[in-house]
């Protein structure tokens, strides 16, 4: 038999152990999350390519297997068909966001002028109305400068160069997507992690593709029946900027209205193409896509603003466009392993019990 101090010893040399492994538990995950960071950091321009060709593939199985199963196609020819429908549209809108970028860039110099112009032609109607403001900020030197000087022809310059390596940036993309569906049907995915994270991921990307095309059509309608110059390419923006969560649809509403303050100047066209799609954003994106998504991705909204200043510091502007599928990803596969299912609880916005 122990006596009571002896015990009490043992119990307070327990507890001080216990302490110190979860210390030490705590050290080695911080350690493991640095280096983790360092890496995909380090290896971005591999893995970025790599993350979204799989994201890719992921949208093309579905219509591989509904081609096969229920349209009867062989397996080749229902490869064929269904990467033809996912790739042959993004190849398209790469090349026109490619073209676009390097036709702006080029005549950036008229757009420039006439920006300055409609400046000048906002402060004269401020002066008409006798608003006090100072005459500094009237005449809008600062923006003059910066709009007119060397560092904004440089920054279109080297935009347009940047249009080249946009598409063949894109074509690793598709070669990696190539090798993936020659590989794809020779061992059936028995992981229930992979199996959750493929269906939850494509059912995501395939909602809200129709979401962003809607969106883009709702907008489209606006801007060419006022007349807006470049509206296709403000289209096609809205469109990809709608994968940005709730950041990219406030850039896809301001984005244009410099271009309608050069061609209208504040007249009731430019507040059109800024309140309408403003609502139209708003409704799509705050009404209707949550209920197309139900539970969705099960990420907790602050979850999903945090995701996306995470991966867009790691991974800059691709990253900002993967931090949904790439963070409820992450979810499943903690929410799977029983050490990790308080994070992943965490993430989904419940307090783990």
């Amino acid at each position: 038999m122990k006596s009571a101090p002896q015990k009490n010893s043992l119990q307070t040399l327990e507890s001080g152990v216990d302490v110190y492994r979860k210390i030490n538990t705590a050290c080695l995950i911080l350690i493991a999350v640095v280096c983790l960071v360092a890496a995909l950091i380090y290896t971005k321009s591999i893995l970025i390519p790599l993350v979204i060709s799989i994201f890719i593939y992921t949208m093309i199985t579905p219509l591989i297997r509904y081609l096969r199963f229920r349209a009867k196609f062989p397996r080749w020819l229902a490869i064929i068909v269904a990467a033809t429908i996912v790739l042959v549209p993004l190849v398209l809108i790469v090349i026109f966001i490619s073209n676009s970028i390097s036709n702006f860039a080029q005549s950036f110099g008229v757009y420039q002028a006439k920006l300055v112009e409609s400046f000048n032609r906002l402060a004269d109607l401020i002066r008409s109305y006798k608003i006090p403001l100072p005459d500094d900020m009237l005449e809008l030197k600062s923006l003059q400068t910066m709009l007119t000087g060397p560092g904004s022809v440089n920054f279109f310059k080297s935009l347009g160069a940047n249009a080249v390596k946009v598409f063949s940036y894109f074509s690793m993309v598709v070669i990696f997507v190539f090798f993936l569906l020659l590989g794809s049907g020779r061992a059936k995915i028995t992981n229930v992690v992979i199996k959750e994270i493929q269906n939850k991921i494509s059912a995501y990307l395939y909602i809200h593709i129709i979401v962003s095309i809607l969106t883009g059509i709702c907008v489209g309608v606006v801007y060419f029946a006022v007349g807006l110059e470049l509206s296709l390419m403000f289209i096609v923006a809205t469109i990809m900027l709608n994968f940005i969560p709730n950041v990219g649809s406030i850039i896809a509403v301001l984005l244009p209205l410099p271009i309608a303050l050069m061609q209208f100047g504040p007249t009731s066209s430019f507040w059109i193409i800024l309140i309408i799609p403003a609502c139209m954003q708003f409704v799509i994106g705050s009404i209707l896509e949550p209920k197309l998504l139900g539970s969705g991705m099960d990420l907790h909204p602050v979850t999903i603003i945090g995701s996306l200043v995470f991966w867009a510091l790691v991974w800059g502007v691709p990253g900002a466009f993967l931090a949904v599928p790439m963070t409820a990803a992450v979810r499943i596969i903690l929410s799977k392993i029983e050490p990790t299912r308080a994070f992943a609880e965490i993430l989904s916005g419940r307090l783990p019990k």
